[in-house]
């Protein structure tokens, strides 16, 4: 383990930074820097499958691989490196305000290559569907914490069928106030209150459809 993926997985801060600018210092492409980074954050994802790292330490990690990557050094980055993953639309269903779980997994996402549009919350069925239009994506995540918002995710997922483009679509629904009860295959292709087993849904999603 070479040691911006040791720092990474330690979640040391100071040292994962310190060890990027030296790389690049030495003339290390960002694009090697770059998938350093993603084996850390791999390392991550194994020691919270473990139980040893909690979500706590996923909002870390997220918002350690955003500090890096917009590091100045890094920036050149963005022109150079194609995107590795997909494009996600992502929010929280109307008349629900919470934040924390979805904004874990769009910085996670964000962190390994996707592109994420944050709707944010209270998010109605209509601004999903235009969303979808306008932004085409592979992949659509529905938040939802509050039961007596749950409806508005039937909605919601009514409103992207509308558009036409649920075929070219995955639907990945979360949040404390479901479960699997909630929701047959023709509605929501997985579930989980999981944001980093969500990530990783996303992740095998996406092989599938460049295989």
């Amino acid at each position: 383990m070479n040691a911006l993926v040791k720092y990474m997985s330690a979640l040391d801060v100071n040292s994962a930074k310190a060890e990027v600018k030296r790389l690049l210092e030495q003339n290390v492409h960002q694009t090697e820097v770059f998938q350093m980074l993603l084996e850390g954050l791999a390392e991550i994802g194994k020691k919270y499958e473990a139980g040893e790292f909690y979500i706590g330490d996923l909002i870390v990690a997220g918002m350690l691989m955003k500090d890096i990557l917009s590091m100045e050094e890094m920036k050149s980055m963005e022109k150079e490196q194609p995107k590795i993953q997909g494009k996600v639309v992502i929010g929280t269903v109307l008349e629900d305000i919470h934040d924390i779980g979805k904004g874990i997994i769009a910085d996670m996402l964000a962190a390994i290559g996707f592109e994420v549009i944050d709707l944010g919350v209270d998010v109605s069925p209509e601004r999903f569907a235009e969303a979808v239009l306008e932004h085409k994506p592979q992949i659509v995540g529905i938040s939802c914490v509050l039961t007596t918002a749950i409806n508005n995710i039937f909605t919601t997922i009514k409103a992207i069928e509308q558009t036409g483009l649920r075929h070219n679509l995955k639907i990945i629904v979360g949040g404390a106030a479901l479960d699997n009860r909630y929701f047959s295959i023709k509605e929501a292709d997985a579930f989980t209150n999981d944001a980093y087993e969500g990530v990783q849904i996303c992740e095998d999603w996406m092989k599938d459809m460049n295989a």
